[in-house]
């Protein structure tokens, strides 16, 4: 759908369909549909004269929404290598929160304007009251007499080493969130970067519940500024499980770093990019799609060359968080890691779990990369085998993105789909009941009364939930599969469409006029009230596409009197 994601569900024209019956002067037709354009404002002028304003359109930024989950945990790992103890429980893939919620309504995006986050500390905060011998400049809370993370640079005694280890294990072995914080504030002075990495880490999976949406209290926290202030100081010495760690930290505690933090980051993984495991790269990847600050184009370029020559050895949520991490960052990664991506996926698609098929479709349908049949067919035997598992915005992701491929996967598993979203249907998102039925109108699929009919009653209940594009797809899908929903749901969105008129775009006032009039839905004062709010979008902000829609309507209202 991360309505970030322009909004993952349908982009583009909703299927300006043809009506059967109608035909369209072939040799003037641009003509004729400016001249249903202006019929429409005269049959609007003429019902209810009113002194043309101008209006201007806001447009609507949509984001679809997927909020992905975290990356799986880190098993048991070595030291150097990675720093969990064994045993640690592993998360798997948790269900989204994304209405598809909108990406934005966690984070309201980076501001370019401003290098710094009011979550973190400016670079050299109080450089010129903590500095120390030779000008070493201590992190806040660490004063001369301290050693600096930077003071014993260098100098990895045998002892030091022991000592570091033994931090490591101790920051390893904590229960709680006020633990790491504790160590922290004890030893932050003599971290390495394996401790600084580990630290932090641990912070991220250890965090406290959080409810509101608010980024957690530990990033205020003193000892998070100094760990940030040591990342900063250490990142030259950092290693490749370092630098994914402190990423996916950094991600999943919804703390974002100042731009120049990232880019540092970014420029330093490039260096050692050859060191990456597919998990590596691919944890990092996803941290910078999350936090939605692209990372160095150079970062961009490198990763997809080392997940290209890792794809053997790659697991399916490297496969499908590197797409959905380009994807969602909007980067065309090439060919070559798409096609090895589809190519691996099919190897090992028996372990895709549902939210990875549905990350995966929704990442090639993104990114307009058809990735073959082989892996189509693949994935759509994997959702009529494992309906019953698919969340609801697995299922309309992944039905908005065999829709968007133009790629039908079989009746099969279009009907079992459907069923699944009759039972679950009151879960679903408005973007998600948009999605579906724009899905299943556009590969032409009749879904059953039950699901058309179940939908037409949420949609009604709910109608101030939905974006201007929801309700216009959603009544633009009921109009396609020619099915009369109730008349409280075409009463409903021809008075939301007159309430939320300014937050409409043309493609979506097109759509949404195209159904009213198939559907036959508004009385003539309805249809007088949205008529003269057309009269105030100048003729040119509609596309061709837009227009032969409208000419449409205009054969259907005036065939009908004028409305």
């Amino acid at each position: 759908m991360a309505e970030v994601l322009q909004q993952p569900g349908p982009a583009g024209h909703a299927g300006h369909a043809e009506l059967s019956g109608l035909n369209f002067p072939q040799s003037s037709q641009s003509q004729a549909m400016v001249a249903a354009l202006e019929r429409l404002n005269q049959l609007s002028i003429a019902t209810q004269p009113a002194e043309a304003t101008s209006s201007s359109f806001d447009p609507w930024a949509f984001g679809l929404a997927q909020h992905l989950p975290s990356p799986w945990d880190l098993n048991a790992w070595q030291y150097r290598d990675a720093w969990l103890p064994p045993n640690t429980p592993h998360l798997g893939m948790m269900g989204a929160a994304m209405p598809v919620p909108r990406p934005g309504t966690a984070y309201q995006g980076y501001n370019m304007q401003s290098p710094v986050h009011p979550n973190q500390i400016p670079i050299g905060v109080a450089a010129a009251t903590r500095s120390g011998p030779g000008g070493a400049i201590y992190p806040p809370g660490v004063y001369a007499g301290s050693s600096s993370p930077m003071a014993n640079a260098g100098k990895r005694a045998g002892n030091e080493f022991s000592h570091n280890k033994a931090i490591t294990k101790r920051l390893a072995s904590a229960v709680h969130y006020q633990q790491i914080l504790d160590i922290i504030a004890e030893f932050v002075h003599q971290f390495d970067e394996v401790n600084v990495a580990t630290a932090l880490h641990r912070l991220a999976k250890l965090q406290p519940p959080n409810l509101s949406n608010q980024p957690p209290s530990i990033i205020y926290t003193n000892q998070f500024q100094q760990l940030i202030y040591a990342i900063k100081t250490l990142l030259d010495r950092f290693e490749a499980q370092a630098v994914s760690n402190t990423m996916w930290a950094f991600a999943t505690l919804g703390y974002y770093p100042d731009g120049d933090t990232l880019d540092n980051i970014g420029e330093h993984a490039v260096t050692i990019i050859s060191t990456f495991r597919p998990q590596a790269t691919s944890n990092t990847l996803w941290a910078y799609a999350k936090l939605g600050y692209p990372p160095p184009e150079s970062l961009l370029a490198a990763a997809a060359h080392q997940m290209v020559i890792d794809f053997p050895k790659s697991v399916p949520q490297d496969i499908s968080n590197t797409l959905w991490a380009y994807a969602t960052l909007r980067h065309y990664p090439g060919s070559e890691l798409l096609d090895g991506a589809a190519k691996q996926a099919v190897f090992t698609i028996q372990r895709f779990k549902p939210q990875e098929v549905a990350n995966t479709l929704w990442s090639y349908a993104t990114l307009g990369h058809d990735p073959n049949n082989l892996l189509l067919d693949a994935m759509a035997a994997q959702m009529a085998e494992r309906i019953q598992h698919f969340r609801p915005q697995a299922i309309s992701n992944s039905l908005w993105a065999y829709a968007k491929l133009g790629y039908n996967p079989g009746r099969e598993v279009l009907d079992v789909t459907a069923q699944r979203a009759v039972q679950s249907l009151p879960q679903y998102t408005s973007q998600e009941i948009a999605n579906t039925l724009w899905a299943l109108a556009t590969l032409e699929h009749h879904p059953g009364v039950q699901l058309l009919d179940a939908s037409a009653v949420q949609i009604a209940r709910r109608i101030e939930q939905f974006s201007p594009q929801d309700t216009s797809n959603s009544l633009w899908a009921y109009a396609k599969l020619f099915h009369y929903p109730c008349n409280d749901l075409l009463q409903s969105a021809a008075m939301y469409c007159l309430r939320h008129w300014h937050r409409f775009k043309p493609q979506e006032v097109a759509n949404m006029f195209w159904a009213l009039a198939i559907l036959k839905a508004c009385p003539p004062d309805t249809w007088r009230l949205l008529l003269d709010k057309l009269g105030n979008v100048p003729v040119a902000s509609f596309d061709d596409a837009d227009r032969h829609q409208m000419y449409q309507v205009y054969l259907l209202l005036d065939s009908a009197g004028g409305a």
